[in-house]
């Protein structure tokens, strides 16, 4: 899928989970009994901005289909406290489906639990093959393996192969670690000359954040470009940047507000826009496909367009859209 194609996509997806003009309304739910029942979105960290986005999602699509939404999960990045209130949700026993954030396979048992009990279970955002997840009922996502590649391709391309580049993480997880090593791989393949540092863990904690990626240029001043893979790597290696006095070709992932706003005053390069509104929306619609019997395939893949100042302007508009749709 080329660039332009992508973005229209993505805009159209965007647009049309936002008014509602694709999809079941509430008026189509036929379903007895369901009206009273709910959709859970599991996800710890729950305040972090780009989490908020998926959990305004979720919402939004849950309603346009006549569900009741309900978000659990802790503040921290805590995966056994999530897993416990997931837990006493399932209890509760007025679930009628639930999406649950993964990227650690220690979610695994309880998916598998949850799912005796007769509901689906929907995995946004971090992509596992079939059958490794017991239970499980289906993925929605972007292919982190592909934008990794055009990232190692476009950082590459304005580095003009050479010099080195760093890797920062939000976490180690599933999903984050994939995406370095292919990032490690593709660089090397195309331009052997270009050294790659070994991936550091940033956490959610910006201060810090912004403190261990100024560290990682004050130790290596050949680096010339980064690559975050979380959502808060614009906010940290803007920073970085700036405390260290600077500059390198900055590459993170997420078309929120303030990410845009740093690519678009040339504070970072680009993000990735991996698809947080549509694969959140549609992890409702997904849910409630199932739920009615209907047949979904295992991974429903979205795309993961690379955004810089060039092309900012459909990514705007859709977060026009988003903020308008959360306001009414």
């Amino acid at each position: 899928m080329n660039k332009k194609t992508a973005l229209i996509l993505l805009a159209s997806l965007c647009f049309t989970a936002i008014i509602g003009g694709c999809g079941r309304t509430s008026s189509d739910n036929s379903t007895s009994g369901l009206k009273a029942k709910k959709f859970y979105w599991v996800q710890s960290l729950k305040g972090h901005p780009v989490h908020q986005m998926t959990q305004i999602a979720f919402t939004e699509g849950c309603k346009r289909l006549g569900y009741k939404a309900e978000i659990i999960g802790t503040d921290n990045d805590d995966l056994s406290g999530t897993i416990a209130l997931a837990e006493q949700a399932v209890a509760k026993g007025d679930a009628a489906g639930m999406a649950v954030w993964t990227g650690n396979p220690s979610w695994n048992s309880f998916i598998e639990k949850a799912s005796k009990t007769g509901m689906p279970v929907i995995l946004p955002h971090f992509p596992v093959p079939e059958g490794s997840v017991p239970g499980a009922s289906g993925v929605i996502s972007c292919d982190p393996a592909e934008y990794a590649k055009e990232a190692a391709r476009e950082i590459a391309k304005a580095i003009g192969g050479k010099g080195t580049v760093a890797i920062t993480q939000g976490s180690f997880n599933s999903t984050e670690n994939l995406v370095a090593e292919v990032f490690t791989k593709t660089i090397k393949q195309l331009h052997p000359a270009v050294k790659v540092l070994p991936p550091m863990e940033e956490g959610f904690d910006a201060p810090k954040a912004i403190s261990r990626a100024v560290s990682i240029l004050q130790a290596n001043p050949d680096v010339v470009a980064a690559f975050s893979t979380t959502g808060n790597g614009p906010t940290t290696w803007a920073g970085a940047q700036r405390e260290a006095g600077r500059k390198v070709v900055a590459v993170a992932m997420d078309y929120t507000r303030v990410n845009l706003d740093l690519v678009k005053d040339g504070s970072v390069y680009a993000v990735i826009g991996q698809p947080l509104w549509e694969e959140s929306n549609g992890a409702a619609e997904l849910l409630d496909k199932l739920v009615r019997g209907e047949k979904i395939p295992w991974w429903t893949k979205l795309p993961a367009p690379f955004i810089t100042k060039d092309n900012l302007g459909p990514f705007l508009a859709v977060l026009d859209k988003v903020e308008a749709a959360i306001n009414r």
